[in-house]
């Protein structure tokens, strides 16, 4: 195949990297490779929002209707759309047929694989599902063949396709509380995967989304078989005890074991060897536990209340980033908080306050870069969803404590990609300067297959206007690096349940010989 001969070639290409130097202190004029944004397509796998081929071909779309309707929310009309269209037949969960559009997936984990990429990423159908899903793609990141899915959630089905919060499932033929009940699981399952190979064993890290354990909870861990098929084969096609059949709220399967010393992990940023130890770079995440400097609600021009109609209120987590170090992928060492990345208490409407995914690339002076997700108070959503940036650390890394000097060199004012933009009373808008990429009409949905939603007026339909973040930076060859990200096409899914939780994909062009090859993977 041309495409997997020219992965081949490039990554021959990238290994003399290691030896050029830059001679430059900053990435210089990093430009976009034209045209090579593209929203993903998923090639089989789960149920989709939309199904263009096959038997069960659908458009799965649906707004919120007023409360003074009563479900069904549909017959006679369509008013109100159906968000689970044909996720069951017959009482059956339906897998997908043919080549869709990658939703609702996110938060994705890529890397590159001996000719291809392969990716494991959030599954998460709003309020229904959450599960890890593996794929592969020859075309760095466009087009995606699905091959596992594991560590599920739920296995019933919605009782009403109409309900856009899927209150209640059919467990045992009796309709049962779900995303009614927060004593249930809804769609809070194990997210933000994170695949690592530390002392030749090959795990899967996830945070456990459930209430009460989110962020509180060390990571949840499993070890992938390193000769198999499918990444995911052999792990439980469940990650609980089912939730409902047990009549209480979902506990881990057994064979999920957990890291420790990490403080409130919620996502991995990135992990290199650095000598004996591997060390990484994750989110600390501590809910609900600023008491100075919060944000208030988000104000009347910010894009959720323009999209949704109602603002968000204020959102008191703080976001540390933070490096540590393990030699056994277990038992993780703390080596101090990160500075330079964003502030946790800033509330001005051009800050960075939460950080909250991303990744990181070696570059040939011997610093390391990271492309990553963040946001403000203009959200006041400590996801870090509004814009994707770019850093540097200040010096070459050598030991973990290299890791915690930062310098952004692509921020909220000067972004690589960013939700839609909004302006201010006094005409200031947000971003100050257009985005790196500066696209409008990126979606390959048309209004049709996601009505009755209808984009406000002066903003653009891109699968990434209302959420983009979780930035995946493979090296693609001497001077080009591919970014795979999440985007929703709405600041809060609610607000278009056809066209959320999308997985996308660009690429930038950096100064020849400005990025190195990798010093580890893991594979190693």
């Amino acid at each position: 195949m041309r495409v997997a001969h020219n992965l081949l070639l490039s990554t021959a290409i990238s290994t003399v990297l290691a030896s050029v130097d830059a001679n430059a202190d900053t990435p210089g004029a990093i430009s976009y490779v034209s045209r090579s944004l593209a929203e993903a397509s998923i090639t089989g796998g789960p149920w989709t929002l939309h199904q263009i081929v096959g038997r069960n071909r659908h458009d799965a779309s649906g707004i919120a209707p007023p409360s003074t309707v009563s479900t069904p929310y549909n017959p006679p009309t369509t008013a109100y759309g159906t968000p689970y269209e044909s996720y069951c037949v017959d009482g059956q969960v339906q897998t997908a047929q043919g080549v869709n559009p990658m939703q609702p997936y996110y938060f994705p984990f890529v890397r590159a694989n001996d000719g291809y990429l392969e990716g494991f990423f959030d599954y998460r159908p709003r309020n229904e599902q959450e599960a890890t899903v593996s794929a592969i793609s020859f075309d760095w990141g466009k087009r995606w063949v699905f091959t596992g899915e594991a560590l599920g959630l739920n296995p019933y089905c919605p009782t009403d396709p109409t309900d856009p919060d899927n209150n209640n499932v059919i467990v045992d033929g009796m309709s049962v509380p779900y995303g009614s009940n927060s004593n249930n699981a809804a769609d809070n399952g194990l997210g933000h995967a994170f695949v690592m190979t530390v002392a030749g064993v090959q795990r899967i890290y996830h945070l456990n989304r459930a209430n009460g354990h989110i962020d509180s909870d060390q990571l949840v861990v499993h070890t992938l078989r390193r000769a198999a098929p499918s990444p995911l084969a052999g792990l439980p096609v469940l990650g609980y005890v089912s939730p409902l059949a047990s009549r209480g709220y979902p506990t881990l399967e057994a064979t999920a074991a957990a890291t420790a010393g990490l403080q409130s992990p919620d996502a991995i940023l990135g992990a290199l060897k650095l000598g004996k130890v591997t060390t990484i770079i994750y989110v600390e995440k501590q809910l609900n536990a600023s008491t100075t400097n919060n944000c208030q609600s988000t104000p009347s021009w910010a894009l959720t209340n323009i999209v949704t109609g109602n603002p968000r209120k204020a959102n008191n987590d703080v976001i540390t980033i933070r490096v540590a170090t393990t030699t056994d992928g277990i038992n993780f060492t703390d080596a101090g908080t990160v500075s330079g990345l964003q502030d946790p208490a800033t509330t001005a409407f051009n800050g960075i306050r939460w950080l909250g995914s991303g990744s990181i690339i070696p570059l040939s002076n011997g610093r390391y870069g990271m492309f990553f997700g963040a946001g403000n108070c203009l959200d006041n959503d400590s996801d870090g969803f509004h814009f994707i940036g770019y850093a540097e650390t200040t010096s070459a890394v050598n030991k973990p404590s290299d890791l915690l000097s930062w310098t952004v060199v692509y921020g909220f004012d000067n972004p690589i990609l960013s939700t839609d933009t909004v302006t201010d009373p006094t005409g200031q808008t947000y971003p100050a300067k257009p985005p790196l990429i500066d696209v409008t009409d990126a979606d390959v949905l048309t209004p049709a297959q996601v009505k009755p939603w209808m984009p406000p007026a002066g903003h653009n339909t891109n699968f990434f206007s209302g959420r983009v973040y979780d930035p995946q930076a493979i090296i693609t060859d001497r001077s080009t690096v591919t970014i795979v990200f999440a985007g929703y096409n709405t600041p809060q899914p609610s607000s278009n349940l056809g066209d959320y939780r999308t997985i996308g994909r660009f690429q930038l062009r950096f100064p020849e010989g400005y990025i190195a090859r990798p010093s580890y993977t893991d594979r190693d």
